[in-house]
């Protein structure tokens, strides 16, 4: 019962995973796994502007849709070009969004150096909020992860096209206003990386398990040792995945003996 803060914390990061392990498979069939992180710092340079300008509006002050304003229109302005770019400069696309991601992770930086709490901000941009997370941050989240996965589900299609950079420039910045950058690229690559072997349903409920030991320890270690969330689950969540790669080789190694 001490720990029924949590709950919204938990809810948030299950449904930031379901929502990141199915735009992770595409992420890995792309080879644009670099694609996450520069989305993820575009949403951050949009958060600084939405926090030191867009607020200055009364329509947007203290409003969550004052507060995503300037992430979704700077994060669907990138993803529009990254699609633009993978059909005239594929062979270097990779590179090229890691220039990017250098751009705006600076432009950020220079946007709150003036302020004294700069770095604060950096710094829960990086690491998120998970761990502070509401009922409003669940209702948010969940109803944007399911419009985008019902669509996905009826559309299927939209994935395989330029629609997937569109999905991913709307969830992303929702995503990472409560991950952080780091949490958000390992919730979108360590579960599908780790189960690039498995096909179908088995690599959906796989990727769900991982997900979900990495999110459930990382919580009680940050809750208990007052460590920071986003750092603690990204470290869960890569050993979740390294003990299940481990566990499948001596399953393996132990089946050839016996047979």
């Amino acid at each position: 019962m001490d720990y029924l803060w949590l709950l919204p914390a938990v809810l948030c990061g299950y449904i930031a995973l379901i929502g990141n392990i199915v735009l992770g498979q595409q992420v890995l069939e792309r080879k644009i796994i670099f694609i996450d992180l520069a989305v993820a710092q575009v949403a951050a340079l949009g958060a600084a502007l939405s926090q030191y300008w867009f607020t200055q509006f009364d329509v947007f002050s203290s409003s969550w849709l004052g507060q995503m304003l300037g992430p979704w229109v700077l994060s669907i302005m990138f993803c529009l070009l990254i699609a633009l770019l993978e059909d005239h400069w594929k062979q270097h696309l990779e590179a090229m969004i890691g220039c990017l991601f250098a751009v705006t992770a600076s432009l950020a930086m220079l946007l709150v150096s003036k302020d004294p709490h700069g770095g604060d901000f950096l710094k829960s941009i990086l690491n998120g909020q998970l761990l502070w997370a509401t009922w409003s941050d669940v209702v948010y989240l969940g109803v944007i992860t399911a419009l985008i996965l019902t669509i996905i589900a009826y559309r299927p299609l939209l994935m395989k096209g330029r629609g997937f950079y569109l999905i991913f420039a709307i969830l992303m910045p929702v995503t990472v206003k409560l991950t952080g950058i780091y949490l958000e690229f390992a919730l979108l690559v360590i579960p599908a990386l780790f189960t690039a072997s498995l096909k179908g349903k088995a690599a959906l409920w796989i990727s769900l398990l991982l997900g979900s030991v990495g999110i459930l320890s990382g919580l009680a270690a940050s809750a208990v040792f007052d460590l920071p969330s986003g750092a603690s689950i990204v470290i869960t969540l890569f050993l979740s995945g390294a003990l299940f790669i481990l566990l499948t080789h001596l399953h393996r190694q132990l089946f050839w003996r016996l047979f």
